[in-house]
């Protein structure tokens, strides 16, 4: 035997010597994370544990429709806020694949009504946050207009080429939803595809992500969505009211619908990439870096980070009552998502604490530290 074959083998052994879970937690052990919702008229959540692309555990907690008593399940539909960007930047990556742009090519190439700008804004600034194009959010406030409104994507486009950069490109990081949402038109001139039309032809379908779609039609009727919630005041007669807006459909920063179930296909595919090609994931995971050469810890929609001494890499949602947390421990080949439908709700909490009570014993660092 060879002395590579050897390293190769010895390197096997060590992986499968290292336990990749330090417990097996029982159900019960589990649900107690959620038993505040876990009762008659709660709003609620799911949550997918999955480890080698396989589910360890899924449950829902709670209600998708308070007007029906429709239970939560890992089949439930929700919108996931900003884990949404994730799928965004992965359509990018797939046209820089397939050589239709690249990384690096100023945003005017696609997007020609946008302002001017020496140096250019790249594609690359806006993946990374450091484009020093305004949030979305902040430009309708400024506007008067609110998330309430019915707002197409050519009059959400017009606004944002009216607004001058918060610094030049690359100086800074700063979380723009609104270079996400010139991303998402980047992928439609590009392709000549919507965002939702080239996500379903090159990632939803290929992986099988059959009740995953990017949301740009408001009427479009959802089968087993969840509504959201928002907690009332106390001594109300009734304990939430609904915060769901259905009228805004603008994809790109948000807009996606998925299920615990179908999030698993995309676990799936950091361990065995069916996208793209070899270089896929390598792309995808590559940090943004500034001008004055400081390494960012957020790549493509992914932020790296560390729980307890274990690396982490993972990504926030919050829009509309909906929250959501999907993060994965890749030494571990360990991930968790929570997706919920209160806005007070803190699915990083939750989603961690399960994380612990498989991977506690692995964890170099007490709770809290």
């Amino acid at each position: 035997m060879s002395l590579e074959n050897i390293m190769l083998a010895l390197g096997l052994w060590l992986f499968l010597a290292v336990p990749l879970t330090a417990q097996n937690p029982s159900p019960q052990q589990i649900d107690s994370i959620f038993t505040e919702f876990d009762r008659s008229g709660s709003v609620g959540c799911a949550l997918g544990v999955a480890q080698n692309g396989e589910f360890l555990y899924k449950n829902g907690y709670g209600y998708a429709n308070l007007d029906w008593d429709i239970p939560i399940t890992p089949s439930t539909v929700f919108y996931v806020g900003s884990v949404s960007k994730q799928f965004t930047a992965a359509a990018i990556v797939l046209l820089s694949l397939e050589g239709t742009l690249s990384l690096d090519d100023d945003i005017r190439e696609y997007l020609p009504e946008m302002p001017a700008h020496d140096p250019p804004v790249t594609i690359r600034h806006v993946i990374h946050h450091m484009s020093g194009i305004p949030d979305m959010y902040s430009v309708m406030a400024r506007n008067g207009l609110t998330t309430w409104n019915q707002f197409t994507r050519a009059e959400a486009l017009e606004l944002l080429s009216r607004q001058e950069l918060d610094f030049p490109p690359g100086e800074r990081y700063q979380y723009s939803n609104g270079g996400y949402f010139a991303l998402s038109m980047i992928v439609e001139r590009a392709s000549g595809k919507t965002l939702r039309e080239y996500t379903q032809e090159k990632i939803f379908e290929p992986l099988d992500m059959n009740d995953t779609h990017f949301h740009d039609d408001p009427v479009h009727i959802v089968q087993r969505r969840a509504m959201s919630y928002e907690k009332i005041e106390e001594g109300k007669e009734n304990e939430y009211s609904q915060s769901y807006q259905g009228n805004f459909a603008l994809p790109g920063a948000g807009g996606l619908y998925t299920t615990v179930e179908d999030l698993l296909k995309w676990d799936r595919n950091f361990l065995d990439n069916q996208l793209g090609g070899s270089g896929f994931l390598d792309i995808i995971h590559t940090m943004g870096i500034l001008n004055s050469g400081e390494v960012l810890d957020y790549a493509f929609a992914i932020r790296e980070d560390e729980h307890r001494g274990l690396k982490t890499l993972g990504h926030t949602g919050s829009f509309m009552g909906f929250k959501a947390y999907y993060v994965r421990f890749p030494e571990r080949r360990f991930s968790t998502w929570v997706l919920c439908n209160m806005g007070t709700i803190v699915p990083q909490r939750l989603g961690l604490e399960v994380a612990e009570l498989y991977l506690g014993g692995l964890m170099t660092r007490e709770p809290g530290r």
